[in-house]
């Protein structure tokens, strides 16, 4: 049933007519916001409260790990055999957490450096 026509005054149940975009108050937006953003934190897998998502966390750590075992960083082809991914997807995400400021590479093999503090590093788990 169609409302009838009004020229912006009040209408018999007290509601005046207004253009048929809501208004929403700014902070509503901001909030709505928030919790969109960790919600798609969470199904894309960021680690709640870091900087990094679930996966690159699990290759900051295998990083970490390889470095304190061998003494050494561990080579592309060495987080390759580790994840089983194809060569080019370890050269992306080294590349990667070297745009997001996670690690310093040097020219040169082997020369991954962790700028991620170790305690705030994910537990490794296996593949």
């Amino acid at each position: 049933m169609p409302l009838p026509a009004s020229d912006g005054a009040f209408t018999p149940l007290g509601f005046a007519q207004f253009d048929m975009a809501a208004y929403v108050h700014p902070g509503l937006l901001a909030n709505r916001e928030a919790q969109t953003n960790e919600a798609m934190n969470q199904l894309f897998g960021a680690c709640p409260g870091s900087p990094f998502t679930a996966k690159q966390g699990q290759h900051l750590a295998f990083i970490y790990a390889y470095s304190r075992i061998f003494r050494q960083p561990p080579a592309e082809a060495d987080m390759q055999r580790h994840f089983q991914v194809s060569p080019a997807s370890v050269h992306q995400m080294v590349l990667t957490l070297e745009r997001a400021g996670l690690i310093r590479r040097a020219p040169g093999a082997r020369s991954i450096e962790i700028l991620v503090e170790p305690d705030d590093l994910p537990v490794l788990r296996s593949t």
